[in-house]
């Protein structure tokens, strides 16, 4: 039973941290922009591993609620990626 616990958190935090920034470029895909879902080979990868970086050294230094600061990192680092995303529609990437 612990083992689908676990599945269905991971499950939820790849949907908070990839769903935006997917969002973002099918929206982009729709408007005619070039190309928008290439930027997500290299996002999509960099988020899951800013991210787990993150809550790692924020476990390391002793935060005391884990769950909070885990939700905060994944949500901040989810915007970061919905902006990179967004800034190939002027090319900037």
């Amino acid at each position: 039973m612990i083992v689908v616990f676990l599945a269905s958190l991971a499950l939820i935090a790849l949907c908070i941290l990839w769903l935006p920034a997917w969002s973002a470029a099918l929206l982009l895909r729709g408007m005619g922009v070039p190309q928008p879902l290439r930027v997500l080979r290299v996002v999509m990868p960099a988020q899951l591993l800013i991210a787990a970086a993150l809550i790692w050294a924020a476990d390391a230094i002793g935060l005391t609620h884990p769950a909070g600061y885990s939700l905060a990192i994944l949500l901040l680092i989810s915007i970061a990626g919905v902006a990179i995303v967004w800034r190939q529609r002027h090319g900037n990437v």
